[in-house]
C-alpha cells in the first residue's frame, strides 16, 4: 500500500515538474516589425504584353497534351518492396490469429492432462473409499 501511495505521489510530482519547466513556444518580441517592400528604382520597369505571354504559354500547353499522347503510356506499377509491404500489413491479422490459435490449442493440451491426472486421483481416491465403506459394512 505504502509503495502504491508513493508511486502515485511521485507521477504527480514529475507532472507538475515538466509542466513548471514549459515555456511558450513562441518568444516575445517589443515593439512592430514593419516589412518595406523593394521597390525598383524610377524608370526601369519593363512592360509586358499579356495577350502574347498568353498565345505562347496556350501553345505550350497544346503541343505538350500532343506529346503526353503521342508517347506510350506506361503503367505505373508499385515495386516489390511496396507489394512486399503491403501483403506484410493485410497478413497480420491472419498470422496474429494463426499463433493466437496454436497458444491456445497448447494451452488446451496442457490443461486437459492436468485435468486427466485429477481425474485419476479422483477415481483412485473413490474406488478406496468404497472398498473402506465394503469392509465396514462387511464388518458390522
Amino acid at each position: 500500500m505504502l509503495f502504491r501511495s508513493l508511486t502515485i505521489i511521485f507521477i504527480l510530482l514529475s507532472q507538475l515538474t515538466f509542466a513548471q519547466g514549459r515555456k511558450p513556444a513562441v518568444e516575445d518580441f517589443v515593439g512592430i516589425e514593419v516589412e518595406h517592400p523593394e521597390t525598383t528604382p524610377q524608370g526601369t520597369e519593363s512592360l509586358f504584353n499579356f495577350e502574347k505571354e498568353i498565345k505562347t504559354f496556350e501553345t505550350q500547353k497544346q503541343d505538350s497534351k500532343l506529346e503526353a499522347s503521342k508517347s506510350p503510356s506506361t503503367s505505373s506499377s508499385l515495386g516489390f518492396p511496396a507489394v512486399l509491404g503491403i501483403l506484410f500489413i493485410l497478413g497480420l491479422p491472419t498470422m496474429i490469429w494463426v499463433m493466437i490459435m496454436g497458444h491456445l490449442k497448447n494451452k488446451a493440451q496442457t490443461e486437459s492432462a492436468s485435468n486427466i491426472e485429477v481425474l485419476e486421483n479422483y477415481r483412485r481416491q473413490r474406488k478406496e473409499t468404497r472398498k473402506t465403506e465394503e469392509e465396514q459394512r462387511k464388518a458390522s
